[in-house]
């Protein structure tokens, strides 16, 4: 039989309003992915495509659902059986098309408001308990080029134990 695609929706209180931390007070710090380079990854990707429930502009969905195929393309470096969980249901649906068994877990109701960094640990605490294999995540994003156009960007983010094993890691202060 096949895999159901696990369907997450997330609501979360806001911090802000009972004493919790500030968003403007939490910041990613990215050189940690840049610095940290773990020596060979692997080809199992496990891709976050991120995207919206909503909208009539097509082509920022689209943008997203092209490079997640691109991707898919590239034999030599991901597996064709790479996971893929989508935030938004309108990348949800050009995705199943094309890569149903590979469709994990999806998320819609975040963004409904501005995306908060609760959004954001939820999603990641669901993707680290999801028991899913993967040797590396690849987030696909819409980049902003100017106000009328959009590009999708990626990153890719080393799993936590490659991180600590990487030889140019160092501990980032807070």
């Amino acid at each position: 039989g096949g895999q159901g695609v696990r369907l997450c929706q997330l609501r979360y209180v806001n911090p802000c309003l009972h004493g919790g931390t500030r968003p403007e007070h939490v910041r990613a710090r990215p050189e940690i992915f840049q610095h940290a380079a773990a020596e060979d990854s692997g080809k199992r990707k496990l891709f976050l495509v991120i995207s919206s429930d909503k909208g009539l502009c097509g082509g920022i969905h689209s943008s997203v659902t092209k490079a997640t195929r691109r991707a898919f393309a590239e034999k030599d470096k991901v597996e064709e059986d790479s996971p893929v969980m989508v935030i938004g249901d309108k990348s949800k649906a050009q995705l199943s098309r094309q890569l149903t068994k590979n469709l994990t877990m999806t998320f819609n109701q975040i963004g409904r408001d501005i995306p908060t960094f609760a959004d954001a640990a939820g999603v990641a605490d669901l993707i680290l308990t999801s028991e899913v294999k993967y040797d590396s995540i690849v987030i696909v994003y819409n980049k902003f080029v100017s106000a009328i156009s959009y590009e999708a960007g990626t990153i890719e983010i080393e799993p936590e134990n490659l991180l600590k094993e990487a030889r140019k890691y160092t501990r980032c202060p807070i």
